[in-house]
């Protein structure tokens, strides 16, 4: 058996694979033999019928079966004595046989990139750090929302809830349900301006969609067509506004500071390990970023398709499936790029990690979580002695080294470009989980 390669792309190669025609025909009489033994002809007890008769009354299904079980016989040598490795399945795309000529087959697989990284020192690195001020700034802003009050309102303004009872038909029937609407039109689908200046004990008469209805009412019911506009009679019980203190020096008082100067020093101490070693990690992710543009390389499509398939048959819901799709792709695509990346400088650069960088990243993740080091092993001590943790360590410290020698800087806006690709009539239902990409699905052998 001769065995050639003809590489496509970076992922993708056909074997081209022939075998003699002395040992094609030798393997297809042991097949029809092995064959004719299960089969009945009229005439003849089962499997004792002449091999010629067999032959002539199931030529076309014994050759194709014949066909499909010496491909997976010849692949499987070629796999073992090339050491060829591949995801998912093998795609056969020709075979040509017959009796008394060579077999060649055809297979095209999709593999690894092996990168030939141009440059790994000295790169010039796009990314704009997380900033220490801005962080502290969410972290008062989320204090502020907690401290937040729902006070009653006697007439609505814009962006004030609504608590209401809803009514409608469809057809004969007629449906009540609770629903929680907003006066105005902020938030789509759930903003009526018809609700401004109305009061508790109002009854409004609305044109409410069939998908709005659902999304409100959190029923799925069937007969409302989602563009369909439906007459609603909605009845007020309630209007309350969310009202978020200011962020001021008597905000900072109320949480027991002298001013807000006081109170947002002290939080930007608090946070300053963290936001250190979220850009740690930030700087990593950039560098397998600006390797990427650099090196650019394929990804598998076939695989990508099929892990994201998978992945959304899990989806109870089929109609969700599609509005999932692309972005389940581009985030299996994200986690190749940077899988590939990885296992490619891990290839070319050698790092052996000692007890002081093993204490040194379980302190930067424990730094991440905002706990302590003896808090953190007790919690995580379970993926600590995984297999897989002193991988995570030396992809870390690998990428901490790249960024020792780069040079960062922050981007011009002007000259960051972003897919305007997205998905059209994308519907924005509650209950929709987030998805979950697949990960550790693919067949590498």
């Amino acid at each position: 058996m001769q065995v050639e390669f003809k590489q496509i792309n970076a992922v993708t190669k056909e074997v081209n694979l022939s075998v003699e025609a002395e040992r094609a025909d030798k393997e297809y009489k042991r097949y029809l033999n092995k064959s004719a033994r299960d089969v009945q002809i009229p005439g003849f007890r089962k499997g004792k019928a002449p091999l010629s008769m067999v032959e002539r009354m199931h030529a076309d299904t014994i050759r194709d079966y014949f066909l499909k079980h010496i491909v997976d016989i010849i692949f499987e040598e070629a796999v073992k004595d090339h050491d060829i490795h591949f995801l998912l399945y093998p795609e056969v795309k020709d075979i040509t046989w017959e009796p008394g000529s060579e077999m060649n087959i055809v297979i095209e697989i999709e593999h690894e990139p092996d990168i030939d990284f141009k440059q790994t020192e000295g790169l010039r690195v796009p990314y704009t750090p997380v900033s220490l001020e801005n962080e502290a700034m969410k972290y008062l802003k989320h204090l502020a929302e907690e401290n937040a009050n729902v006070i009653d309102i006697e007439i609505a303004e814009d962006n004030d809830m609504v608590t209401t009872e809803m009514s409608f038909k469809t057809g004969n029937t007629v449906h009540k349900h609770g629903a929680v609407l907003f006066a105005g039109d902020k938030f789509p689908q759930r903003s009526f301006k018809e609700l401004a200046g109305s009061k508790t004990g109002d009854l409004i008469d609305i044109p409410i969609s069939g998908k709005s209805i659902k999304l409100m009412t959190k029923q799925n019911i069937a007969e409302l067509d989602n563009d369909t506009e439906y007459p609603c009679s909605v009845m007020v019980n309630s209007v309350t506004r969310y009202t978020i203190p200011a962020i001021d020096d008597d905000f900072a008082r109320d949480m027991e500071f002298e001013n807000l100067e006081e109170m947002k020093s002290k939080v930007m101490a608090d946070l300053e390990k963290r936001v250190e070693h979220q850009n740690f990690n930030g700087e990593n992710l950039a560098v397998i970023s600006k390797l990427y543009i650099d090196n650019y390389f394929d990804l598998p499509s076939r695989t990508i398709d099929y892990l994201a398939e998978k992945d959304l048959e899990r989806m109870d819901k089929p109609e969700w499936k599609k509005y999932y799709e692309y972005q389940i792709k581009m985030q299996i695509a994200q986690e190749m790029i940077t899988y590939y990346t990885v296992s490619n400088l891990k290839k070319r650069i050698e790092l052996e990690i000692t007890d002081e960088m093993k204490d040194e990243y379980i302190e930067h993740e424990a730094i991440l979580e905002d706990k302590s080091v003896g808090a953190y092993k007790e919690t995580h001590q379970d993926e600590m002695d995984n297999e897989n943790f002193p991988e995570e360590m030396r992809t870390y410290f690998i990428l901490r080294k790249l960024a020792a020698v780069s040079e960062f800087h922050i981007p011009d806006p002007e000259d960051q470009h972003y897919d305007d690709e997205y998905i059209e009539d994308a519907e924005i239902i509650e209950e929709i989980p987030e998805p979950n990409t697949a990960k550790g699905n693919q067949e590498d052998k």
